[in-house]
Parts: C-alpha cells; structure tokens; sequence
C-alpha cells in the first residue's frame, strides 16, 4: 500500500487528493490511520471476511473535483503497483477487486 500511496500523492492527477485530505507526508497519523484501514479492508475483501466496518463510498463523495480521469489514473497506479508487490495469482484478485470498485465508484458518485 505504501508503495501505491508514494505514487499516488507524487503523481500530478491524484497527488491533489490525497494531499488535501490527508497531507504530503505518508507517516503523519491521518496517512497512518487511513492506511491502517484500508488494510484492514483490502484484507477482508481479499479473505471475504466481513471485519471492513468503513464507508468506502460515503468517504470519497468529500472528495472535490474527482473525475473519471481520477479513477483511470488510480487504476493504473494500482495494478502496477500490485503488479510489484504481488505474485500474479494475488496481483489478479487484487486488480480484479480494483477494478469493480473503480467502476463502483464511478456509478456511485455519478461521473
């Protein structure tokens, strides 16, 4: 996830989102925090475990400005950095869960 978080708040189209709601340093206690849980989601996603007590949707409606471009560049990002990390079998289920809940999103947010 790190490896994710680094790039996206590097790159020019997500860097904006991630800096307003969180900062620019990836150890301050709101990046920590919310790494926290989104390890905890992926974790549970991943085992279909039903341990997420989050709001994925309801946290990024907040989020100003995103697009369409956004999710793309999220997606991009993410599988490469799966990719990476990952050996295939996990990197697949990975992108696959990326994937349905980029287009999720999408609908959710109606972009």
């Amino acid at each position: 996830m790190t490896l994710f978080y680094n790039r996206a708040i590097a790159d020019s189209e997500l860097g904006p989102f991630f800096i307003h709601q969180l900062g620019d340093d990836i150890k301050n206690e709101d990046w920590i925090e919310h790494i926290e849980l989104l390890a905890d989601f992926w974790l549970a996603e991943l085992l279909g475990l039903k341990t997420y007590k989050g709001n994925i949707y309801g946290a990024h409606i907040k989020v100003p400005h995103i697009n369409r471009e956004s999710f793309k560049k999220w997606i991009e990002l993410f599988t490469t950095s799966a990719d990476e990390v990952y050996v295939p079998d996990i990197s697949n289920r990975f992108k696959e869960r990326g994937m349905f809940f980029s287009e999720e999103f999408i609908r959710y947010l109606k972009i």
